[in-house]
C-alpha cells in the first residue's frame, strides 16, 4: 500500500490520462478494416522506437518519433498516405481524449495533491492535450523527459520530479496504466500506482506496483479524496 506522506501526484499521460485508442476514428476513416493492425503497430513502434533511440543516444523529440513510427506503420501495413494525411493524423495527438473519470478524478485530487504529468512527450503536446480536455486548471506542472534528451525507463527521467519539486522519493506517487513504466518507477523508489485498464499482468522483473486500481477514481478514493 501507499504511505502516507504523498505531496504530489505524477501522472503518466498516454494510456493513464489521455486514451490513445482516441485516434483510431480518423484511421479508420482513411483505412477502413486495416485501421485497427495499423493502430496497434503504430504504438508498439513508438514505444520501441523511444527504447531504441535512448539506447542509441539519438533522441528527436517525441512528436518527431511518433511521426517516424506512423510512416513505418503505414509502409509496413501497405498503407499509401501523402505528407497531408501523415500530418493530419499527427495533429490527432493534439486532440486525444482523457479517459471519462479523469476530470472528476482530479478534481476530487487536487485539493489535497500537487499534481501533475510526468510524460514521454515533449510539452506542447502535454499543453493541447490537456488544454483540449479542460484539465489546465487541474494540473500544474509538465515535467517531460525532453529536458533530458532521453526517454522512460531511464532512472534519470524519474528522478527529475525530485529535482524539479525539491521532494524525496517517497513523498511522489507515481500513476501509470503502462506495465513497463510501473517497473521503471517503482526501481527508482517512487510510489507507484498501477491504473490497471487493461487485463494486463505486471512485468517479470522483480518489482511491483505498492497499489493497483483500476480507473482514477478508485485511486481517489483509495486516497480519501
Amino acid at each position: 500500500m501507499v504511505s502516507r506522506e504523498i505531496k504530489t501526484i505524477l501522472f503518466d499521460a498516454y494510456g493513464t490520462l489521455f486514451d490513445i485508442s482516441s485516434i483510431d476514428a480518423a484511421l479508420e476513416e482513411r483505412y477502413g478494416e486495416l485501421a485497427r493492425e495499423a493502430a496497434l503497430l503504430w504504438r508498439r513502434k513508438q514505444l520501441e522506437y523511444t527504447w531504441l533511440r535512448s539506447l542509441m543516444g539519438r533522441y528527436v523529440d517525441f512528436y518527431d518519433l511518433t511521426a517516424d513510427a506512423l510512416a513505418y506503420t503505414l509502409e509496413a501495413c501497405g498503407l499509401e498516405s501523402s505528407p497531408a494525411d501523415r500530418k493530419a493524423l499527427m495533429q490527432e495527438y493534439y486532440r486525444l481524449r482523457a479517459f471519462p473519470e479523469v476530470q472528476a478524478a482530479l478534481r476530487r485530487m487536487k485539493g489535497k495533491f500537487h499534481l501533475a504529468i510526468l510524460s514521454n512527450a515533449n510539452p506542447s503536446l502535454l499543453e493541447h492535450a490537456v488544454t483540449f480536455n479542460g484539465l489546465d486548471e487541474l494540473l500544474s506542472d509538465f515535467i517531460s523527459a525532453d529536458e533530458l534528451h532521453l526517454y522512460k525507463p531511464a532512472p534519470a527521467v524519474y528522478r527529475l520530479p525530485e529535482k524539479k519539486l525539491g521532494l524525496a522519493p517517497w513523498n511522489l506517487l507515481f500513476v501509470s496504466s503502462n506495465t513497463w513504466d510501473v517497473a521503471g518507477a517503482a526501481a527508482c523508489g517512487l510510489q507507484v500506482a498501477w491504473a490497471k485498464r487493461t487485463p494486463a499482468i505486471p512485468e517479470k522483473l522483480g518489482i511491483r506496483p505498492d497499489t493497483i486500481v483500476k480507473d482514477l477514481l478508485e485511486l481517489a478514493d483509495m486516497l480519501g479524496c
